[in-house]
């Protein structure tokens, strides 16, 4: 089956080095496994207060002030089971190996913000559902979920928050769950002593949440600015390599240049006569320098297009077909040393652009459809109008092809496939990551099509000029 993969014009960075999807959560595991044992820690203070309500439930002195008549069973089986869980998340953090995902770090978050939920809901009734503020407590989990989760995973907290308090609600009302008497103001007593009680739990919740948002904020940005200054240091030290990358590279240009024309001087017999040993040691020193000389040519075509402060050239109305023709005859000799040939069917369509960038372009693509040919193969070059206002450029070979899992990296930087590096050991990776940047300066859309025994086809289209507008 023929793989297929499209670059769409403008596309700077290729759409298929991210998955685009929304919300993801890029956090390094180390950052998951504080956290997960930060609210370990939060859980015990948790059940050392529901504990110490419980306790407080058996010395009526205590709690009748607040006018409230505490059940300790609930409030105990609720600090039990906070006690039980903590211990168990612990213990699993513990044999968490070093290397552990993300993943799965965010599963055993998952688990203690379930459990939590459900022992949640067991307080709540224990402290009154509807009469209290203590419902609102749920908002604790639902920012916390809206941190370390997905936007989608963090509604699915609030949801599940939502109908576990919409039920206990129901089974409250309906009879088959018995409010607790645990706040009971009477008509007698309201007013006097009951207003503290709430103002206190409601002052206690909003403490809470800002402790834990202020708390997660902090660290957010602090992480924020960790990653600025680590950007900052990439950037410039990619900016450094890049300009002694550039600096040895333009100096390595000429040396290069001149071993290959001093090897062609030997070659054509300027020294004298050369042995059959010899002359095989120096076609090796040639074959060696001209692929050298061409991976120079193409990292300083790379550099120079993705230079900013390189100004960018004049854009002129171009003869499309002329400019195929043209480099269809510079590669017509390599062609022919293996035998391959070249299909031509030019329309007339004219382009507007820079003649470097579109001569670049069709270079590149070209090279590739013969270097990966077959020996004695054919390779079709098109171009025409695909509608009035698009040109089309089509680039067909029947050679070895790209399997369909590679094929979506093939823009990228210095990527060969195994395939394509054992039949054409001199290639450089970097042909269509050109290509990518050319394209994008031409607004040119690029399709590839390919497939192993099948060959590979390129379709480029770009704007057209109407033909009634005068050449500039």
């Amino acid at each position: 089956m023929v793989a297929v993969v499209e670059l769409p014009p403008n596309a700077l960075d290729p759409p298929w080095e991210t998955d685009g999807s929304e919300d993801q959560t890029q956090y390094h595991p180390d950052w998951f496994y504080r956290n997960a044992r930060w609210f370990c820690q939060l859980r015990w203070i948790v059940a050392g207060v529901l504990m110490t309500a419980a306790l407080a439930a058996y010395f009526p002195a205590w709690t009748d002030w607040f006018e409230v008549r505490l059940l300790p069973s609930w409030l105990l089986v609720s600090a039990t089971v906070l006690i039980l869980a903590n211990g168990g998340y612990l213990a699993v953090l513990k044999r968490l190996p070093p290397n552990a995902s993300s993943g799965s770090l965010r599963v055993h978050l998952w688990c203690q913000i379930a459990v939590d939920l459900v022992v949640l809901t067991a307080v709540v009734h224990s402290l009154g559902s509807y009469v209290t503020y203590v419902p609102v407590a749920y908002l604790f989990h639902i920012v916390l979920a809206c941190i370390f989760f997905t936007r989608w995973e963090s509604l699915a907290v609030t949801l599940i928050s939502a109908v576990l308090f919409a039920v206990l609600v129901l089974l409250e009302t309906t009879g088959v769950l018995l409010p607790p008497p645990l706040v009971e103001m009477t008509s007698e007593t309201r007013g006097s002593q009951s207003w503290q009680w709430q103002l206190i739990s409601l002052l206690g919740i909003w403490t809470v949440i800002w402790f834990l948002t202020s708390r997660l904020a902090t660290e957010l940005r602090q992480r924020e600015r960790e990653l600025a200054a680590a950007n900052r240091r990439l950037e410039a030290s990619s900016t450094e390599r890049a300009s002694h990358m550039l600096q040895t590279t333009h100096q390595l240009k000429a040396p290069f240049a001149a071993i290959h024309a001093n090897t062609q001087l030997l070659l054509k017999g300027y020294a004298g006569p050369l042995s059959e040993a010899a002359r095989a040691v120096i076609e090796k020193i040639a074959s060696r320098a001209q692929m050298l000389s061409q991976q120079i040519q193409q990292m300083l075509q790379l550099a120079n297009l993705r230079s900013q402060s390189q100004e960018q050239p004049a854009l002129t109305i171009l003869d499309l077909p002329g400019t195929i023709r043209r480099e269809v005859e510079r590669i017509q000799p390599v062609a022919a040393l293996r035998g391959i040939s070249l299909d031509i069917d030019l329309q007339p369509v004219r382009v507007r652009g820079a003649d470097d960038y579109l001569t670049i372009l069709i270079e590149n693509l070209l090279n590739n459809a013969i270097n990966y040919s077959l020996d004695g193969g054919c390779v079709a070059i098109a171009c025409g109008r695909s509608d009035p206002a698009t040109a089309c450029m089509v680039f067909r070979d029947r050679g070895i092809g790209i399997p369909a899992d590679k094929l979506p990296r093939v823009f990228q930087d210095y990527y060969r496939t195994t395939e394509a590096a054992q039949h054409h050991k001199a290639s450089t990776g970097l042909g269509l990551a050109i290509v990518r940047l050319v394209a994008s300066a031409l607004q040119a859309t690029v399709k590839i099509e390919s497939a192993p025994g099948w060959g590979t086809r390129v379709t480029l289209r770009l704007p057209a000029v109407d033909d009634a507008i005068p050449s500039e």
